[in-house]
């Protein structure tokens, strides 16, 4: 069987488009598909780097501001002691004492309380206390003078008894202590 020359043409465009439409649909398509996904991917990349970019544009002055805080830390952590450290603390209150000419009749170390979203809390204490005048002053400047930070709030001085110079001492105070590690 002879077909005609415009059958044949007709058949040959007939393979030609079915050919386009089938290269068009399962190859052409899912291609551009995948370029346009590439390119997404490309943009959201470029932008990782670009904030890769300025991190890193800073990190010199972020190790340096670490750094520094680091430095502070250390040195907050000598004045503020841990809470494991707080009999430390209290010998090194008590010993104090007796070093001048101060007799103390109650000294009372409360609860810590945490102030919140803080690294430090505060334990207040109580001392009542018979000394000199001038004996307090020695003693209330060892205190200011001893390596963690303790903070007198409150000094109420009266006469004790018929000795002129003796004075009854009533002292509030606070340490500051240095919250654990990972603890709210």
């Amino acid at each position: 069987m002879k077909l005609s020359k415009g059958m044949t043409i007709f058949i040959i465009f007939i393979i030609f488009v079915g050919s386009v439409y089938v290269n068009y649909t399962y190859v052409y398509q899912p291609r551009m598909q995948k370029i346009e996904q590439l390119d997404r991917d490309i943009e959201i990349t470029d932008k990782k780097i670009a904030e890769g970019k300025r991190i890193a544009a800073r990190l010199d002055q972020l190790k340096e501001e670490y750094k520094a805080l680091l430095e502070k830390l250390e040195f907050l952590e000598v004045l503020l002691p841990k809470e494991k450290e707080i009999p430390d603390l209290l010998v090194m209150i008590q010993d104090t004492l007796t070093e001048f000419n101060v007799d103390f009749s109650t000294f009372t170390p409360q609860s810590i309380s945490w102030e919140k979203d803080r690294i430090y809390g505060k334990m207040p204490m109580t001392m009542n206390l018979t000394a000199s005048y001038f004996d307090l002053i020695e003693y209330l400047d060892r205190i200011e003078n001893l390596p963690r930070i303790i903070d007198v709030k409150t000094l109420r001085l009266s006469k004790a008894g018929k000795e002129a110079d003796k004075l009854n001492i009533s002292i509030n105070m606070f340490a500051y202590v240095l919250r654990k590690e990972g603890s709210e």
